[in-house]
């Protein structure tokens, strides 16, 4: 018997994974980084030899841009290499040459090389970044050649300032390296790169030249930068390895699950840590977060804090990392918290080298968690304190108000003037509790600021007034001084709970204002229909909240964008409907204050939806100052989200409504087919027999006989004419196509022209009509409604016995006209009282009989184009009884007629 085992049959999960993340590598263009310690290396050389290598294969080759410094050797390689032409980007006046991204796009070569990947583009490019350029050249399918140093990556830049003394500014997210598919490390020998730089290899001019060798290219720099390279490619080989070994299935050593943390904030010291998280977990092959706790804390930041914050956040993301917002006011606590249940193994925190008198007074976050009992690894980042300057400065919540002070010396008075009036009755003890009141009023209603002046002024009044000697700051009893400490603390604690405690109610009710506009934005979605009036609702919510003008794009029919709601500004037109093109085809937002074409007027966010992008939304601020913050990025994702959650539901209602329709359209087209075509099929088997019977026996057919057969072929042809203009009646019915013919008529002379023309079929049954008197005229089509009559008394007539009574009412009903038709037959039997009125419809037990199931649907139809209703019932004593509603003619309601 055979053994399989189980556990190594591959996950389903991953392979669909697997194969999804191939079908995007097919599509994605291929990426090679020539990567080396510092300039100098040979990248540049190495990149071209390989461009002409692929060139000797037959592979389209096109040098998009290439840096050569002067250098002889690498100019040289250009030759047989087709060049890109550059784009001039002209700012303040300066024409600068650029890599030309629409031209590359354009042409579209199998392999395009883009020298120094870390370059910063001039403003006004669609991107800030070179490295961004060759991100949208790989989503277009086109593989690149790029270079690189290992001080341009943005997770190692500390340890390179640390090394070398300088801080290189133009940086890449490592996760771009990482994205590379093959890496090709350029390395020489220190003592070789500092021989080719003396002769001039490395920079051309003797001025750059020793400058550099004095500041950068010292020989245990270059070591050092050596190391960081060949290390950082290690790095890169051992993933790609466990990424094979994943994807075939090779199982090795079972790796240990890790999970970093780091906790970051407004200070210099935040960039440096996330940093670090990085390169701790690229060296654990772990999973990394950046946290920021928004407390109390949060509300008192200045711009430049809270523009610190969101640029931490942001690097984290380009680092790789996921970022998450906390709130809470025990930062301990919500870190603890937030690290147990996510499973974190590590955490990295910063600690400030400030004064000692700080950390006494205040507290210090990073002792409070090495306290807490955790099985969780603290890791404490030192940094140099320089102040808290991002703390200061006003905000929406706390700023100076004048008049707050004026009223907390108000209050002074008051309970000053309070303690004078009362005080032969009360001791100076006394006198400090009215203070103390006064100060929690203080501290409650006017805030912080204005509750220390409180505590310092009315300690200075409780001392000039009520102690011994009066009306002097001396104190000659030390028990006072006791009584005047223990007040001034006491006030001081009050003050600093009170204003806290109002703080936090200040950001409560903010962020309850700002849950209750998007659940009342949710609300107002949830009721809307139709795609202009959602756009609508969502544009003018935006308008309200951040004083700009809102647009919405989304997709026509031939997939070209069309604005919905809103226009771009005519003056920069084209510039912003390619900012608007880029978003919608990439699915990421763009635009202003982004690092992707900032220099547009206004940010673009996408409409995601699991359908994919369903359009876009911009928002252009009324003012050109105008700086979007890290609450503004998130609620504007947030509402874009809603309106493509939106949007989706109702395409999916639309896709089902369709569907509905498709389902029942194909449902009636069957029942056309079954019933009406017994119907055509029976007048025509006799037709064709009659008439063969008289064309091949004509001569010896008697007279009678002929004149049978032609009755016969008579009936028969008028019974399937009958038909036919049933159904088209139903069609123009249907489609609107039916012009009403509207006049005012006697409906006692409707009821007359249909009961003669009607004479031979009713002949069997007794008909009964009562109207009453002076009833006034109607305002319909006399032939339509003579037809619903006719449609109703044949049901009659078909549905009763001979000799049956079927009666005809009609009576005046509040401006209308109603009409009923009764028999006294079986009735309309239950559970078919409503069906009756569909199309093809019979009852049960006339299934076999004659008739298409069209003639009250019809009726229903006209009555209905008229604005009136037909209803149906079962009359008590028996019988079936329909009744509808007819409008009265214009100026006749209210006025009946002369009967004649």
């Amino acid at each position: 018997m055979a053994n399989y085992n189980i556990s190594a049959r591959p996950d389903p999960d991953e392979l669909l994974k697997q194969v999804q993340a191939d079908e995007l590598q097919a599509r994605r263009g291929s990426l090679k980084i020539f990567f080396g310690g510092c300039a100098g290396t040979g990248k540049t050389y190495a990149m071209l030899s390989a461009a002409h290598e692929r060139l000797k294969e037959g592979v389209g080759v096109v040098a998009g841009i290439i840096e050569t410094h002067g250098r002889t050797d690498t100019q040289a390689l250009l030759q047989g290499i087709s060049i890109l032409p550059m784009i001039d980007v002209t700012h303040k006046g300066i024409t600068l040459k650029e890599f030309n991204l629409d031209a590359a796009k354009i042409r579209k070569p199998a392999i395009i090389l883009v020298d120094e990947l870390a370059h910063t583009n001039a403003p006004g490019s669609r991107h800030a970044k070179r490295w961004q350029d060759v991100e949208e050249l790989l989503d277009a399918g086109i593989n690149v050649y790029t270079t690189l140093n290992v001080q341009h990556l943005e997770s190692l830049s500390d340890v390179v300032a640390g090394v070398t003394g300088i801080r290189v500014k133009e940086t890449i997210p490592d996760a771009v390296f990482d994205m590379a598919d093959d890496i090709v490390l350029i390395d020489i020998p220190a003592d070789e790169l500092l021989k080719r730089l003396k002769e001039g290899k490395v920079y051309i001019a003797d001025q750059a030249k020793h400058r550099a060798a004095e500041h950068f290219f010292r020989k245990n720099n270059i070591i050092a930068l050596r190391e960081l390279a060949l290390r950082r490619t290690t790095e890169r080989v051992d993933a790609q390895m466990d990424a094979y070994n994943i994807r075939e299935g090779i199982r090795g050593s079972a790796p240990v699950s890790e999970k970093v943390m780091v906790c970051i904030g407004p200070d210099a010291l935040s960039a440096q840590l996330v940093r670090t998280a990085k390169r701790m977990a690229t060296s654990l092959k772990a999973s990394w977060v950046a946290v920021y706790i928004e407390n109390a804390r949060h509300y008192k930041l200045n711009d430049t804090g809270k523009a610190a914050v969101e640029s931490v956040l942001r690097m984290a993301e380009r680092l790789g990392g996921k970022t998450v917002i906390l709130q809470g006011d025990n930062a301990k606590d919500e870190l603890i918290a937030y690290a147990q249940g996510n499973s974190i193994t590590k955490i990295v925190i910063g600690k400030s080298r400030k004064p000692r008198w700080k950390d006494m007074l205040y507290g210090s976050l990073v002792d409070k968690l090495l306290r807490s009992n955790v099985a969780i690894d603290i890791h404490v980042v030192t940094g140099e304190y320089k102040g808290p300057k991002t703390y200061e400065g006003k905000n929406n919540l706390i700023a100076f108000k004048p008049k707050l002070y004026a009223w907390s010396a108000v209050t002074i008075t008051v309970c000053t003037l309070t303690g004078i009036g009362l005080q032969p009755l009360l001791k100076p003890i006394d006198q400090a509790l009215i203070y103390l009141i006064g100060n929690v009023i203080v501290a409650v209603r006017l805030g912080r600021g204005p509750s220390v002046m409180y505590a310092l002024l009315s300690a200075a009044c409780f001392n000039f007034f009520f102690i011994p000697p009066l009306y002097t700051l001396e104190i000659y009893d030390r028990s006072y001084w006791m009584t005047l400490i223990v007040m001034l603390v006491t006030s001081m604690v009050i003050t600093s709970f009170a204003s806290r405690l109002r703080l936090q109610v200040l950001v409560s009710r903010q962020r309850e204002h700002h849950t209750q506009t998007l659940y009342t934005l949710t609300r107002t979605l949830a009721s809307t229909r139709g795609q202009e009036n959602m756009t609508d609702v969502v544009a003018k919510h935006i308008t309200e909240i951040f004083a700009a003008n809102v647009t919405i794009w989304m997709p026509d029919a031939n997939g070209h964008l069309s604005s919905i709601t809103g226009a771009l500004p005519e003056r920069d037109f084209i510039k912003e409907m390619a900012v608007l093109q880029w978003c919608f085809d990439h699915r990421r937002f763009a635009g202003k204050g982004t690092t992707t074409m900032p220099s547009a007027l206004g940010i673009y966010f996408p409409l995601n939806a699991a359908s994919g992008t369903l359009g876009v939304i911009g928002i252009l601020p009324l003012s050109d100052d105008k700086h979007f913050t890290m609450e503004d990025y998130s609620s504007l994702e947030t509402i874009a989200s809603l309106l493509a959650s939106a949007l989706e539901r109702a395409n999916a209602a639309d896709s089902a409504e369709k569907s509905k329709v498709e389902i029942e359209s194909e449902r009636l087209r069957s029942i056309l087919l079954s019933t009406v075509s017994h119907d055509l099929r029976t007048p025509l088997a006799s037709i064709t027999g009659a008439a063969s019977s008289i064309v091949s026996d004509i001569e010896n057919l008697p007279m009678e006989t002929s004149r049978d057969l032609a009755a016969s072929i008579y009936q028969e042809a008028n019974r399937l004419s009958h038909i036919v203009t049933n159904l088209l009646d139903v069609t123009s019915l249907e489609s609107g196509t039916i012009r009403l013919n509207q006049q005012p008529y006697f409906i006692e002379e409707i009821i007359g022209s249909t009961l003669t023309r009607l004479e031979p079929q009713l002949s069997q049954h007794k008909v009964v009509t009562h109207s009453e008197p002076k009833l006034p005229m109607v305002f319909i089509d006399g032939l339509l409604i003579e037809q619903v009559l006719i449609n109703l008394l044949e049901n009659a007539v078909k549905y009763t016995p001979a000799g049956s009574t079927v009666t005809l009412k009609a009576w005046y009903q509040e401006n209308w006209i109603r009409i009923s038709v009764a028999d006294n037959g079986p009735g309309i039997p239950k559970g078919d009282e409503k069906k009756i009125f569909d199309k093809f419809y019979t009852t049960a037990q006339h299934k076999a009989g004659k008739g298409t199931g069209l003639g009250l649907a019809i009726c229903q139809g006209i009555l209905k184009a008229h604005g009136g209703e037909i209803e149906e019932a079962n009359a008590a004593e028996g019988g079936a009884v329909f009744s509808f509603t007819l409008p009265v003619a214009p100026n006749m309601e209210g006025f009946p007629h002369e009967q004649v």
